[in-house]
C-alpha cells in the first residue's frame, strides 16, 4: 500500500512539472516570436496581464473560501483562463492549492487551455496572423 502512495504523489509532481514546462513553453515561444518582430508583443502583454489577474483571482478566491467570504465564480475563472489567463491560473492552482481535485471543474479548464492554445497556434498561420494584426489595428484606432 504504501508504494501506492509513493506513485500517486510522483506522478502528481510530474503532471505538475508538465503542466509548469507548458506554461514556460507556451510564453517563450511568444515571448521569443515577438522579439524576433515575428508576432506582436501586444499578445505577450495580454496573456501576462490576464495571467496576472488569474493568479490573482485563484488566490482571493482560496482565501474567501477559507475565510467563509464571496467566492469567484469557477465560470469567471473559466473565462479568465479561456482569453489568456490560463498560465497564470496554472500558477495560481499550483501555488494556492487551489481547484486542483474537482474533476468537472479541471477538465473544463483543459478545454479552455486548448482551445486558447489553438487559437493563438492559429494566430502564427497566415489567415490567422492578418486577423490579428488587422484586429491590433482597429484597436489601435
Amino acid at each position: 500500500m504504501g508504494g501506492s502512495a509513493l506513485s500517486k504523489r510522483k506522478s502528481k509532481n510530474v503532471s505538475v512539472w508538465l503542466q509548469l514546462l507548458l506554461v514556460a513553453a507556451f510564453v517563450g515561444i511568444i515571448a521569443v516570436a515577438s522579439s524576433m518582430h515575428a508576432y506582436p508583443p501586444e499578445v505577450l502583454y495580454l496573456i501576462a496581464g490576464v495571467s496576472l489577474l488569474a493568479l490573482v483571482c485563484y488566490g482571493k478566491d482560496k482565501l474567501a473560501a477559507r475565510t467563509n467570504g464571496w467566492r469567484i465564480s469557477e465560470n469567471s475563472l473559466h473565462v479568465i483562463s479561456l482569453i489568456g489567463g490560463w498560465p497564470g491560473a496554472i500558477l495560481g492552482q499550483r501555488l494556492f492549492n487551489h481547484k486542483t481535485s474537482k474533476q468537472s471543474f479541471r477538465a473544463l479548464f483543459w478545454l479552455t487551455v486548448v482551445i486558447n492554445c489553438g487559437l493563438v497556434a492559429w494566430t502564427f498561420t497566415a489567415s490567422g496572423k492578418q486577423f490579428l494584426y488587422q484586429g491590433l489595428s482597429e484597436l489601435k484606432q
